[in-house]
């Protein structure tokens, strides 16, 4: 028996109902005396259920016993079948045991191959006998007679959910299919996938007194170009949200306008954009007024870079745009390729800065990314929403609160305008070592950067000293891993650049997330001393002595401002809280007036939170 690790996409009204939902939490006296799975309430029973498939349920309970019998034959259960894996003898035992008999109860269906398909349709009818069957997956289906399976489906009462992924077939036609799917009357959401389509043609007519599609969430799971995409959009009037996976270049010329009414479009997601700037905004102008959520990824194109056009297109054309997630891509070809320093700050104005919009840029060894992304959590402006345990004084309390870091709750409100990411990862050290930081320091030195993130094995140390150096206005530092280091071992020319490089840094706040041994941390210390909040990552208790110790004999002398500190530690539990308690205890001797006054420990899963007063 398969039992997912959540439930099942589709709820039914056992569970929608608001009494049922308060048992997880109403485990009374009672309850607490069941001692069998035989025992549970039948509330209990369809709440366990819904994690099932409907032919799990049937073969693993229906002779069970009599009660089970009757509580999954003759009750208003209803049944999600899911055929991604059975046999042809399971498929036809299921359809003649459980489908048919029990049409009435069947709420999804997924077929998940096209010989379960079609073995399917042999042994099962679908029509509107089926009356509340509110979804239908039909993956890997490859076979003509999907116009005839499409056809019979229209006589469902209760469709509001059709996927459906096809495999390169020759013998329909695409805009045939979308015709009938958009004719289907109740279908709210739909998602097509086709698979290794080089030309669709998809082009749809609207017929006199034809009734509009009442889709809402449209995906488009294949390559179509603005033409199609119009053509598709042009039967979808109440669409809400939409996803194309890669909206493509045309070299034909359509003279033909189609006006586009989606009054209700408040989220669109192009996952891949090949097209060029004139021809999207020409195409978002039509389908954009009440625009909220943009997902757009862009390749190649310069235009994109030009943030003024960005400021004019959102400004006239899409003024309700409060979330926009942009990545464009630039190839990087040979040495003279560099940063567009001009756009970076542009598109780090008060024209984004006031809609609390982020910029990145991401050196990807071969790629530069450049990337606009409304605010978002992250690890220098945590918050956390969880029940976690709060540890004061060896005392333990349970809270569920949001827990907050007051600097960097400054920090998104004052320093917003200042928030440019630097990131540097899939080894792009590797091409341009040891000239990496001559050849990006025209755009170090042209660009404000805040915040540095180095995702690369190893980073050579004199090579982040020297990036240190270029980005005077860093307020983060986050590095995966470093090299074994030694103070005493780095030459005279690094230790000098490391001692100006540490006076004149404003980081204060460092992630380091593969330790391997304490003097990396020492490193770090030395290297960004007003650092007020650490994170580790990766570490376990055994590295806590070392860690805390650590802090505590350099809180005095080095990092004079840390009071903050978050390790990750592997299957942290409440012994490792009362190991640190031992270990802090043992630090104050030494330091009695100093080290970790008024600390508080909290933990959230493998996250310790450790905060103190200075």
């Amino acid at each position: 028996m398969n039992i997912n690790p959540t439930k099942r996409q589709l709820s039914f009204n056992h569970l929608s109902n608001v009494k049922i939902k308060k048992l997880r939490a109403t485990f009374d006296k009672e309850n607490l005396s069941i001692t069998s799975f035989e025992q549970l309430s039948n509330e209990l029973l369809y709440e366990i259920f819904d994690y099932l498939d409907g032919y799990d349920i049937y073969k693993g309970f229906s002779k069970l016993n009599i009660r089970f019998h009757n509580l999954i034959s003759f009750s208003s259960l209803p049944l999600k079948i899911n055929f991604s894996k059975k046999s042809q003898p399971t498929l036809e035992h299921c359809c003649r045991n459980v489908i048919i008999p029990n049409k009435h109860r069947l709420l999804s269906l997924h077929l998940d191959s096209h010989s379960i398909i079609h073995n399917f349709f042999i042994h099962c009818y679908i029509d509107s006998s089926f009356n509340h069957l509110q979804s239908i997956i039909l993956s890997g289906f490859s076979d003509y007679k999907i116009l005839m399976i499409l056809f019979y489906l229209n006589s469902l009462p209760c469709l509001s959910s059709l996927t459906i992924e096809l495999e390169d077939d020759s013998y329909y036609n695409i805009s045939d299919i979308y015709q009938i799917i958009f004719r289907l009357p109740c279908l709210k959401f739909n998602k097509m996938s086709l698979l290794n389509y080089d030309e669709l043609n998809i082009s749809i007519p609207i017929s006199i007194n034809q009734k509009f599609s009442i889709i809402e969430h449209l995906i488009l799971n294949h390559d179509c170009n603005i033409d199609e995409l119009t053509s598709i959009l042009s039967h979808t009037p109440q669409l809400r949200h939409l996803t194309c996976q890669h909206v493509v270049e045309t070299d034909e010329i359509v003279n033909k306008e189609i006006l586009l009414t989606l009054s209700n479009l408040i989220h669109v997601s192009f996952v891949e954009c090949s097209v060029k700037f004139d021809i999207l905004e020409k195409f978002i102008k039509k389908i954009s007024s009440q625009l909220k959520v943009w997902h757009l990824n862009t390749f190649e194109e310069t235009a994109y870079l030009d943030a003024n056009r960005w400021r004019r297109l959102i400004t006239n054309h899409i003024p309700h745009l409060c979330k926009f997630y942009f990545n464009h891509h630039m190839s990087i070809n040979n040495n003279d390729i560099f940063p567009n320093c001009e756009s970076i700050n542009q598109f780090t104005s008060i024209f984004c800065t006031k809609r609390q919009w982020f910029f990145e840029f991401k050196d990807q060894l071969d790629t530069f990314v450049y990337s606009i992304y409304p605010y978002r959590k992250t690890w220098y402006n945590h918050y956390e929403y969880e029940q976690f345990d709060v540890y004061s004084d060896g005392n333990i309390h349970q809270q569920t609160s949001k827990f907050i870091d007051i600097s960097c709750q400054q920090e998104t409100t004052n320093s917003f305008i200042q928030s440019i990411q630097l990131t540097i990862e899939n080894h792009a050290f590797a091409v341009w070592y040891p000239s990496y930081t001559d050849h990006m320091k025209p755009c170090l030195l042209a660009v404000k950067f805040t915040h540095l993130k180095i995702h690369c094995n190893d980073t050579p140390i004199d090579m982040l000293i020297e990036l240190i150096h270029l980005m005077p206005n860093l307020q983060s530092l986050e590095v995966l891993s470093l090299p074994l280091v030694n103070l005493t071992d780095l030459s005279r020319e690094n230790t000098e650049m490391l001692l100006l490089v540490s006076i004149n840094n404003k980081i204060t706040k460092v992630k380091f997330d593969k330790m391997v041994e304490i003097n990396q941390i020492h490193f770090l210390m030395n290297l960004c001393p007003r650092m007020q909040y650490l994170e580790i990552g990766y570490t376990t208790e055994n590295n806590l002595e070392n860690i805390v110790g650590s802090i505590s004999m350099n809180n005095t002398t080095h990092i004079l401002y840390l009071c903050g500190l978050c390790l990750y530690v592997s299957d942290a539990n409440e012994k490792t809280i009362q190991r640190l308690h031992s270990i802090i205890d043992f630090e104050r001797l030494f330091h009695p007036v100093k080290a970790f006054c008024d600390y508080t420990i909290r933990r959230i899963g493998d996250k310790i939170y450790l905060k103190w007063k200075l």
